[in-house]
């Protein structure tokens, strides 16, 4: 039933309002408010709101009615995105979600990859969202003093990404050799290694983390509204990403 109701909902709605919508093929037409319509769904009244929360009247346009498609699909069961990349209006009905590898199965792969069982873990977060264009469940725990997150496909249980933090964790600075006795390089060095890629930047973030597996340090310059980010390979000294902003 809840079906029937996205399709009509569909056939009356042709406006998508998800803030920035592309618009490549866009063109200006004269279209007319109608505060005095009134959308009924069941036999009742439903005010539409766009994104942001505010009430919007429906749009008339040589005879057909628009209406913001994330707010109808929302009171219908479904959820809306914009995958920007692929210029793609994104439509999700939750009975699609039989589809979906479940919550326990996705807590079960994420202990699994972390060679923890059940009892050694203590779950925080475990929801179902949208990443880049797909269903994943986000799971969260703690074990020890390490903090896990995992993204894992809805649909496939894959792993898309991961990483760890170790709690009250520091990497010990050492001699002149700019390595620690766990064979990192030192945040003292990887604090060099980024200030000699800006040399008149300040630093003002450098974490020690794991990210998917590797030990990394994460880290961001400013030089006036210039920000720098980057991620260092804490046992090579490589760096994974170097990325330049202006503000």
């Amino acid at each position: 039933m809840k079906k029937s109701y996205i399709a009509a909902a569909l056939a009356l709605t042709s406006c998508l309002v998800l803030g920035t919508a592309a618009a490549s093929q866009s063109k200006t037409v004269t279209a007319t408010f109608r505060p005095d319509m009134t959308l009924k769904v069941n036999g009742t009244t439903y005010t539409v709101r766009d994104t942001t929360g505010v009430r919007v009247s429906p749009l008339v346009y040589n005879g057909t009615t628009y209406l913001p498609l994330a707010s109808l699909s929302q009171l219908l069961g479904a959820e809306v995105s914009w995958d920007q990349n692929t210029q793609t209006i994104l439509i999700h009905d939750d009975d699609s979600a039989s589809d979906y590898i479940g919550e326990a199965k996705a807590k079960e792969i994420a202990l699994s990859h972390a060679g923890l069982s059940a009892g050694k873990a203590t779950f925080l977060e475990l929801k179902l969202d949208r990443e880049d264009g797909r269903m994943v469940y986000e799971v969260e725990f703690y074990s020890g003093n390490k903090e896990y997150d995992y993204e894992i496909d809805a649909v496939t249980g894959t792993i898309v990404g991961y990483d760890y933090d170790i709690e009250n964790y520091t990497i010990p600075s050492s001699g002149n050799s700019g390595t620690s006795s766990g064979n990192y390089i030192t945040r003292e060095k990887a604090q060099q290694l980024a200030q000699a890629k800006a040399p008149n930047a300040t630093l003002v973030k450098l974490e020690f983390d794991f990210d998917d597996g590797r030990a990394v340090y994460e880290g961001e310059l400013r030089e006036g509204r210039t920000e720098y980010e980057f991620e260092i390979d804490a046992a090579t000294g490589n760096f994974i990403k170097w990325e330049q902003d202006r503000d």
